[in-house]
């Protein structure tokens, strides 16, 4: 599976909340279907997300934030996509395998 069409999609079909702060929002409301991390993200926020996502499924994201950014269509880094409604999109397959 390319990933980084899935997230595309995924951004243009359905609803993905973009953000630390944002997705820390989401998972914490258990809004969330899956939670994608960058690889270079801090470590800080990585243990932030992951003890706010519980039983939301994480993916280690293998590209740095700033590619992940790039693929959102930002000018910036981004750390942290919370994927609330997958649309058209596999991206929720990522986590069986």
């Amino acid at each position: 599976m390319d990933i980084a069409k899935e997230i595309k999609v995924a951004i243009n079909t359905g609803k993905v909340e973009i953000g630390y702060r944002v997705a820390l929002k989401t998972a914490n409301k258990k809004n969330a279907k899956l939670i994608v991390l960058a690889n270079n993200a801090p470590a800080e926020i990585s243990s932030k997300v992951k003890a706010a996502a519980g039983e939301i499924p994480i993916y280690g994201y293998p590209g740095s934030s700033w590619e992940l950014g790039g693929l959102c269509g930002k000018p910036y880094p981004v750390s942290t996509l919370a994927i609330v409604d997958p649309g058209e999109s596999a991206i929720l397959k990522i986590q069986e395998g």
